[in-house]
C-alpha cells in the first residue's frame, strides 16, 4: 500500500487562509507553508469544516524553517504563530490530542504564503481513492 492513505493524507490551500482541515482519523498534521514573505503564520483550531468556534491554537513550541536547503529548528514559548522566512519553507507539527475538547479541525493563515497540510498517522487506512475528505 502507498504511503498516501497509509501514513498520511494531503490537502492544499492556494489562498493565504487554509480551509479548516479535519484531523478525524488522524493522529496529527504536518503544516507546510510555501511561497511566503517573512512574517507570522497563525494556526487555529475549529469545531468543524465551516470554522465554527475558531480560536488560536497556542501549542507550537518548535517548528522548522528552510532557506537555501538548510533546515533550522526554531524554539519558542507556546504560541499560535510561527514565523516564516522570505522564499523558504516552514514546517510545523500538531498532534490531534493537542486540540481542545470538541475541536476536530485546524486552519492556518499567512499574509502571502500557501499551505500544504498533511494529516498523518492515519487511524483508518484506505487507498487514496477512498480517503476521507480532509475538509469533512
Amino acid at each position: 500500500m502507498d504511503a498516501l492513505g497509509r501514513l498520511f493524507n494531503a490537502a492544499t490551500s492556494a489562498t493565504t487562509t487554509a480551509t479548516p482541515f479535519s484531523l478525524k482519523d488522524a493522529g496529527g498534521a504536518t503544516i507546510i507553508l510555501i511561497g511566503a514573505t517573512s512574517g507570522n503564520a497563525t494556526i487555529q483550531e475549529a469545531q468543524d469544516a465551516a470554522g465554527t468556534g475558531a480560536q488560536n491554537l497556542a501549542v507550537f513550541t518548535k517548528y522548522f524553517r528552510q532557506n537555501g536547503g538548510t533546515w533550522t529548528k526554531v524554539s519558542q514559548a507556546a504560541a499560535a504563530t510561527v514565523t516564516a522566512g522570505t522564499g523558504g519553507l516552514l514546517v510545523a507539527e500538531v498532534d490531534a490530542a493537542q486540540l481542545s475538547d470538541g475541536y476536530t479541525h485546524i486552519t492556518a493563515s499567512h499574509a502571502s504564503g500557501s499551505f500544504v497540510i498533511l494529516p498523518r498517522d492515519l487511524t483508518a487506512r484506505r487507498t487514496p481513492a477512498n480517503l476521507r475528505s480532509v475538509t469533512a
